[in-house]
């Protein structure tokens, strides 16, 4: 049902947080599994947004927008995947594709400071591959990693 891939170790950061190293042949896979993932957007195919997760223990898994004439009720693709993940019980979150939005950075930096992994975020920009760890995205998170509010 979902793909699986080997993942290397983490290595420990000196805030306690694991950080996994996301190879570019796995970075290429999840931009094209969330590539692939647009023909689910809801109601038009190829109308929204998707993006792919891998967990730590090498599944990747995708969501795409489901869109509300509201707005506001849209579930937007993010949080459409770190859901899905979660009903496999996979909650421990080493890399998404994305996020489009604020708030869909809020959703990933809540998953990574439950797990305890730096959720490594994967975008490509004119062609080149970054990855960039949710922690550097937050610089001012609230709740912080402490799950202080």
């Amino acid at each position: 049902m979902f793909k699986q891939i080997n993942l290397p170790q983490s290595t420990q950061k000196d805030d306690g947080f694991a950080m996994y190293h996301v190879d570019e042949e796995t970075c290429k896979l999840l931009l094209e599994e969330g590539d692939t993932a647009l023909q689910f957007t809801f109601p038009e195919p190829n109308s929204g947004f998707a993006v792919a997760l891998l967990t730590d223990k090498g599944t990747v898994i995708t969501g795409a927008s489901y869109k509300s004439d509201t707005h506001n009720t849209t579930m937007q693709s993010e949080a459409v995947a770190l859901a899905r993940a979660a009903q496999q019980g996979e909650t421990r979150i080493v890399a998404i594709t994305g996020p489009n939005c604020h708030n869909c950075k809020q959703l990933v930096w809540e998953s990574s400071i439950r797990s305890k992994i730096d959720t490594i975020v994967i975008i490509q920009e004119e062609g080149n591959i970054k990855q960039i760890p949710i922690s550097e995205l937050m610089p001012y998170a609230w709740p912080d990693k402490n799950l202080n509010k």
